[in-house]
């Protein structure tokens, strides 16, 4: 009797998972992620090793590019970081913003009323870390001048936002 061997059969999502970069993680150690946003503006200022120290309580995120990762309007608790990739802002359809490696959103609700004040969608996969559970209190309580850096950057965002804006992303309101 002669013996075949069979093919190992994958699952259609395990097949999409492997062929497909955006979606297979990659591991980063802290060292790396530290290195690699040790000159964002969020850590500005920051030695090497107080940036580890920061993102020992960061999660590590990917989302595939077209993904809504926030909406505006609902409350918001999750303070996110860009690793690699870029980033859309919206607000009321429009563009305000394009978010890029270093760059960083969610503060307004955590610090502010808890609302999203702005949608963001993933232009290119998009590798964030992410703070969850409203956490970015205890870390500017425990790294202050990252707390000084973020009151800086958003104060930069409120005047290049006053009075720009490019034309609605239909994009968005189709998807």
């Amino acid at each position: 009797m002669k013996m075949r061997t069979r093919k190992a059969r994958n699952n259609r999502s395990e097949e999409m998972m492997s062929s497909t970069s955006e979606w297979v993680p990659v591991a980063w150690r802290t060292v790396d992620l530290a290195a690699a946003l040790a000159g964002a503006p969020l850590f500005d200022g920051c030695a090497e090793r107080e940036v580890a120290s920061a993102l020992t309580e960061f999660d590590d995120v990917r989302f595939p590019s077209g993904r809504r990762i926030v909406i505006e309007g609902p409350r918001g608790s999750d303070f996110f970081v860009v690793v690699t990739g870029t980033a859309a802002v919206l607000v009321d359809g429009w563009r305000v913003a394009t978010l890029g490696p270093g760059d960083f959103f969610g503060e307004i609700a955590i610090l502010g009323d808890g609302v999203r004040s702005a949608s963001v969608r993933a232009e290119a996969p998009l590798h964030c870390l992410v703070l969850p559970n409203g956490k970015l209190e205890q870390l500017i309580l425990d790294h202050p001048q990252v707390g000084i850096n973020l009151i800086r950057a958003v104060i930069g965002r409120f005047r290049n936002v006053s009075g720009r804006r490019q034309p609605p992303a239909a994009e968005l309101a189709s998807a």
